[in-house]
């Protein structure tokens, strides 16, 4: 994440408060965005993705607890923590109209440069967990997503089946190649779509495989939409999950063309 800075929305209406927010929290990971009033607070949140807000409450035209209810009403701001800092926060009747606001902290004025820096601290390294996590979420997706187009372009039919013989997933090429309908089968047997001939070795070979590592070709018939029998090549090998059987993965391939020749 290099190159990565956190946006920290600051929000008090004297410039010398904003001045001193500023040098506390000068650190290069920080970018610090300012504003004078709670209108332009609300305003920089309609364009700007931050991690906290340190939001002052004595302030003209739009105190901090209208604009922290406001920051909690709209959908895409009311995660952002807020830290307020006021002169009042040890009054209890102040902190209790601060936390209904939706305020997650506070800070008394005039601020400890230390605690503020700890404070900030807690909330950004949180903001950075997320998003860790949300970046290694979207990574994994486009990593399924990729896997799901390769699958689907394959020439062969690839499907799981359960240690049950319940088909749990099927691509495209079984559409392409038998006619079915691939979410007409998935959740039911895959005997009736053997060859009545075939099916007895099938099961056998079936429940073999599944708990062997080498994967071994067999040669079927399994029947299409019309029910015709289409001669299919199986490679069949153990589907694990911790490992644990719980099914196999099957390559069927069309071998009509070779038989023909």
């Amino acid at each position: 994440m290099s190159g990565f800075k956190i946006n920290i929305l600051v929000v008090d209406d004297y410039p010398a408060n904003l001045l001193a927010l500023s040098a506390v929290l000068s650190d290069p990971v920080y970018h610090l965005i300012e504003a004078g009033s709670g209108p332009a607070a609300l305003k920089v949140l309609e364009t700007e993705d931050v991690a906290l807000i340190l939001l002052d409450i004595q302030m003209p035209e739009m105190d901090g607890y209208e604009v922290a209810r406001r920051i909690r009403s709209n959908p895409r701001t009311r995660e952002i923590p807020i830290i307020f800092i006021t002169a009042h926060f040890r009054e209890e009747p102040a902190v209790r109209q601060g936390y209904a606001a939706g305020a997650q902290d506070y800070l008394g004025k005039p601020f400890d440069p230390e605690v503020l820096k700890a404070k900030v601290t807690v909330y950004t390294n949180l903001f950075l967990k997320t998003v860790q996590l949300e970046s290694e979420k979207r990574l994994l997706k486009e990593s399924e997503e990729r896997y799901r187009l390769m699958i689907e372009a394959a020439r062969e039919i690839i499907a799981s089946i359960d240690n049950k013989g319940t088909i749990t997933s099927l691509n495209l090429s079984f559409e392409r190649l038998t006619g079915h309908k691939c979410d007409a089968w998935i959740g039911k047997s895959f005997l009736p779509l053997l060859e009545q001939k075939d099916a007895a070795d099938f099961v056998t070979y079936f429940h073999r495989k599944a708990y062997l590592e080498n994967a071994q070709l067999i040669q079927i018939g399994i029947l299409s939409e019309n029910g015709k029998p289409i001669p299919v090549e199986i490679s069949l090998s153990p589907l694990k999950r911790n490992d644990e059987t719980v099914g196999v993965v099957g390559v069927i391939r069309d071998v009509s063309h070779r038989l023909r020749a």
